[in-house]
């Protein structure tokens, strides 16, 4: 649908997408300045199509205003996909190219049998859209140009059919200044998505752990707070603390290189277990967090943590060395709705310490006066 989606980054892409639902205020003024300009044209000059090109129009307008006004608080949901930015994509477009159709044609037509006075509004909407076009939709290039085309070039054929040259250098200025806009717009489009692709770059360098590029801590509480602001009110949110066994000597015996290999290993299986809605992060050394979002029964946290254990457990073969190691497992649950991520790491991190003085293992956090229930990994 367009080549430039294929050539930006998916996060690149959905903030351009959402660039277009900023364009309310043009928008509106643009379907005023249309209905206005039609009701003075097509009551100095009673015409059928000019009538029913008004009223088409009118409607697309309307339509337009209402795609906009619709989605676009759903568009800034920062977890917006890139299906659902599409989705949107193709309604504003629709929208968008059905008013430039019905606009240009208008134009097009007023401009042929309005009285020559009537053409310096006609020929001034003309450059007011093409300029609006130009400035608010430079981000999508495949719908702000062939909107320019459909609706400035037929004024531009009609002004190059009639015999006097004042009208011939009417289509020559309307047909030089739309090529300066689409280069505009391209120009824009070229810069715009170049410096979103180096800013989110950088922002995603900032969030992920160098080594594995799980999230770091700065992501994880963004994270978080992304899936308490999802959850439903008697969903369930867990948070695991995991500490490697026997790490420290594969550093020791076979280096920080290994050691490194290791990690990205681990952090490896540990995507390949979690679900779409949990996610895990690396917050220093050997340490990591997973959390766990809409737990759909009680003791689900403890089968995850189970399952990661097991999976850490298996040999790795790296640099053709072949190593085992282990993990311990603290883990704390809340309510999602009142969940604090600093209060369920500070008790699954007490559930882990409390764990490994026993020889390591997994443990569910419990209340200080309540015996802890402590599960030793199989």
């Amino acid at each position: 649908m367009d080549g430039s989606r294929a050539r930006v980054p998916d996060g690149t892409y959905i903030e351009l997408v959402a660039s277009l639902f900023s364009t309310l205020l043009p928008t509106a003024i643009m379907a005023m300045s249309f209905l206005g300009i039609a009701v003075l044209i097509t009551s100095q000059t009673p015409d059928g199509a000019l009538t029913f090109l008004m009223f088409a129009g009118s409607i697309a307008a309307a339509a337009r205003l209402t795609v906009v006004l619709l989605y676009r608080r759903r568009v800034a949901d920062p977890a917006l996909s890139v299906e659902k930015a599409r989705y949107f994509e193709r309604h504003f477009a629709t929208a968008y190219l059905a008013f430039a159709l019905i606009f240009g044609l208008f134009e097009a037509r007023a401009f042929m049998i309005a009285a020559p006075a009537t053409r310096m509004a006609i020929v001034g909407l003309l450059f007011g859209y093409g300029a609006g076009v130009a400035a608010g939709l430079s981000m999508r290039p495949w719908i702000s140009v062939p909107s320019m085309l459909i609706a400035i070039v037929p004024t531009i054929i009609v002004a190059w059919s009639f015999p006097d040259i004042t009208f011939w250098a009417t289509g020559a200025l309307l047909a030089i200044f739309l090529a300066g806009g689409i280069q505009s717009v391209f120009a824009r489009y070229r810069l715009a998505a170049t410096e979103i692709t180096r800013r989110q770059l950088f922002a995603t360098l900032a969030r992920s752990d160098h080594l594995t590029n799980l999230p770091n801590r700065l992501s994880l509480r963004e994270r978080f707070d992304i899936c308490v602001a999802k959850s439903g009110p008697r969903d369930t949110i867990a948070v695991h603390c995991l500490d490697l066994d026997r790490f420290k000597p594969v550093n020791d015996r076979y280096g920080h290189p290994t050691g490194d290999a290791l990690l990205k290993a681990v952090s490896g299986r540990l995507q390949g277990l979690l679900r779409k809605s949990d996610f895990a992060s690396r917050i220093g050394g050997d340490e990591f967090v997973v959390v766990q979002t809409q737990m759909a029964h009680a003791g689900e946290a403890e089968l995850l943590a189970r399952r990661i254990a097991r999976a850490i457990a298996q040999p790795y073969s790296i640099d053709g060395h072949d190593i085992s190691i282990g993990t311990s497992i603290g883990y704390a649950e809340a309510a999602a709705g009142g969940a604090d991520l600093d209060r369920l790491i500070a008790q699954a991190d007490e559930a882990l310490c409390g764990i490994k003085n026993k020889g390591g293992g997994i443990a569910q956090f419990e209340p200080a006066n309540v015996e802890p229930d402590l599960r030793l990994s199989a």
